[in-house]
């Protein structure tokens, strides 16, 4: 009887299993994502793809070593391409960036840690900086032209 037992509860999960693939066969995103994607990085090397939120996330690197970079780019289910973040070091914002944040309500902030992002999307590019300001930590969305306001997530 447990031999019963055992060979139903192994049977159940398979098909548990089976129910809870994703909508494409191998995985990945349709054939229009994947071709987006692969026009606008021809080069990049280490990618993962990732269901998240109703899009499509693919992390993926670019570059050789000592210069690799991280990236995500973000698609929707029909192939458009929303936004792409780069991770970056400090020490890589450029002088309008660092001046729009030393100019601004935020000039005490800390960095937190290392993590900033360079994100492009359709509508123009900005810096995501993470920092500790008046005890909390908050991302800032910092342009080129020197805007710099609260981040909220965008997807």
């Amino acid at each position: 009887m447990k031999r019963f037992y055992m060979i139903f509860a192994v049977a159940a999960m398979a098909a548990l299993t089976l129910l809870s693939c994703e909508k494409y066969e191998d995985g990945k995103p349709a054939k229009s994502v994947r071709s987006e994607f692969a026009e606008m990085y021809p080069d990049a090397r280490d990618v993962e793809w990732e269901a998240e939120a109703g899009y499509w996330k693919v992390s993926f690197e670019t570059g050789k070593a000592p210069a690799v970079q991280d990236h995500e780019a973000w698609y929707d289910v029909s192939g458009n391409w929303i936004r792409t973040e780069t991770d970056i070091v400090a020490s890589a914002l450029p002088q309008s960036v660092k001046d729009a944040l030393a100019a601004s309500e935020y000039a005490s902030a800390v960095l937190s840690g290392s993590d900033i992002e360079y994100v492009e999307t359709p509508d123009g590019i900005y810096y995501e900086i993470e920092v500790r300001y008046g005890g909390v930590e908050v991302t800032l969305k910092v342009t080129e032209d020197g805007e710099v306001s609260l981040a909220f997530p965008t997807i």
